[in-house]
């Protein structure tokens, strides 16, 4: 997954530093602008909390975030196979 991340200009090492980030270290990730990073909220793409005044993003969230907009699957064809 990591080699898949930096081939689309994400920053692995970066976003796996740590499980909560705020808004310059998500726009440092995922190398957008803050109206890009705006722009993935309004949509629904990447959820925020906020926690006095500020806006945080986990590593789940940013990683949903890159799976919905490169349709990346988060499940194998072959995970059901067995059941």
């Amino acid at each position: 997954m990591e080699k898949i991340l930096n081939t689309i200009g994400v920053n692995a090492k970066l976003l796996q530093s740590e499980p909560l980030h705020t808004r310059e270290r998500t726009m440092n990730i995922l190398g957008v602008s803050h109206t890009t990073l705006k722009k993935y909220e309004d949509e629904k793409l990447l959820e925020s909390s906020r926690f006095r005044r500020k806006k945080y993003y986990t590593t789940e969230t940013i990683l949903n975030c890159i799976k919905n907009q490169f349709n990346i699957p988060t499940k194998s064809p072959w995970d059901d196979l067995w059941e």
